[in-house]
């Protein structure tokens, strides 16, 4: 169910191909939901997923991204899945500033839509 949940909250967003990484990003806002390595290797942006973090515990949003992105983007399994950045801890979150997303989006090869069935 969880991983139909997070389809749903990610309808119609764009996987781009870039650099052996998948990128799911918004293409209205241009803001980027997961960043994936081709071996599994997953961030995900802690802004993006705090409302979706009312309804899963940290712990438990981090197993469903990695669940989801293995399910979706058929990635191997892999243990390394964190955010892009955590009070008192390093902050990723200047590897996956704007102008790379731009980049991503502009020289990567677009994959798919993200698309969910209906929840009932």
């Amino acid at each position: 169910m969880t991983n139909r949940v997070i389809d749903t909250y990610v309808k119609n967003f764009l996987t781009y191909y870039h650099k052996d990484w998948y990128w799911v990003i918004d293409p209205i806002t241009k803001e980027w939901v997961v960043s994936v390595a081709k071996t599994g290797y997953t961030f995900y942006n802690n802004h993006f997923w705090s409302n979706f973090i009312m309804f899963y515990p940290l712990g438990e949003l981090t197993d469903n991204i990695r669940n989801w992105v293995v399910y979706k983007l058929e990635v191997p399994p892999s243990e390394h899945c964190y955010p892009d950045y955590m009070d008192g801890d390093y902050d990723w979150r200047g590897e996956f500033d704007e102008s790379e997303i731009i980049k991503v989006i502009n020289n990567g090869e677009l994959v798919s839509s993200v698309k969910h069935d209906s929840l009932f």
